[in-house]
């Protein structure tokens, strides 16, 4: 086995680790971010628990997995996991947990049923993998948003290899230029509330800059970045984009930061003067 490079990996980031322990080489091929493979779970998961998988809490021991299906963070896992693999490879793979738990289980990768590169896809498929990504990422929103941030990302990144969307033709690409847009705009939305849980507001503020030059914004991109510069204490800009609702008074959200956004920076004017007059006493 010393001849196989590959032989140990690991994401010190994710935690996870796989160790070869036999190969069966009938070519060697990876599976791609777009594929489809078949694989044996060759022993059940140590430590998983009550943590849901569609693959390791299962009685099955061979399974079909489509890459950019996962529904939950270890099946997310399994999927990185085996796009390390090799054809024919039996691996000891772990996966540490937030709680220092360590998930031991052995895979082997039997076959690679399709496997496409991102380069070879048409426009009209491009935005078609895209959306899948993004409705995948509001699934997972609620219970898994570091999860669904990286669902959009990988989302967003595809369609940013379009842009400009105007030079799109719809007979020559198999996509309207408008479709790739909006879509574009929901994922950068999506992208800013999950920039928010992680209070990185540069960031809200960068993905939501078409704020600015769109005529009618949705309600919940105008209302993220407003929030961004709230929490920045850029007041005077976030108050501007709450006053480009309409009947934002009457919004209960709107409203809200409205009236703290008021408050704050009545309070930061009168720190200001506090210390002006302080420096000069």
């Amino acid at each position: 086995m010393d001849w196989y490079i590959g032989k140990e990996w690991n994401d010190t980031a994710r935690g996870l680790q796989k160790k070869v322990l036999s190969l069966e080489f009938q070519r060697v091929e990876k599976p791609l971010l777009i594929s489809t493979v078949e694989f044996t779970v060759k022993k059940p998961c140590l430590n998983l628990g009550t943590r849901p998988s569609k693959y390791l809490a299962s009685n099955e021991t061979q399974h079909t997995l489509e890459m950019g299906t996962a529904d939950s963070p270890i099946d997310c896992y399994i999927e990185i996991l085996l796009q390390q693999f090799v054809l024919g490879e039996t691996s000891a793979c772990s996966i540490i947990t937030k709680t220092g738990e360590r998930l031991q289980f052995e895979l082997k990768l039997d076959r690679i049923v399709s496997n496409i590169q991102i380069d070879k896809l048409s426009a009209g498929e491009i935005y078609n993998l895209s959306l899948k990504y993004k409705e995948k990422g509001v699934t997972m929103y609620k219970a898994h948003p570091r999860f669904a941030c990286d669902y959009f990302s990988r989302a967003a990144k595809l369609l940013i290899t379009y842009k400009p969307f105007d030079k799109l033709d719809e007979e020559k690409n198999g996509i309207d230029n408008h479709a790739l847009e909006l879509l574009f705009v929901q994922i950068q939305t999506n992208l800013a509330a999950c920039m928010l849980l992680e209070k990185r507001y540069e960031h809200v503020i960068y993905h939501t800059q078409f704020v600015e030059t769109q005529e009618q914004p949705s309600e919940k991109s105008i209302y993220r970045r407003a929030l961004a510069y709230y929490y920045l204490k850029e007041f005077e800009k976030a108050q501007k984009l709450i006053e480009r609702v309409p009947q934002y008074e009457e919004k209960r959200e709107f409203s809200k930061l409205r009236d703290n956004i008021a408050t704050s920076w009545k309070s930061s004017n009168a720190n200001y003067k506090q210390l002006v007059q302080r420096m000069f006493s």
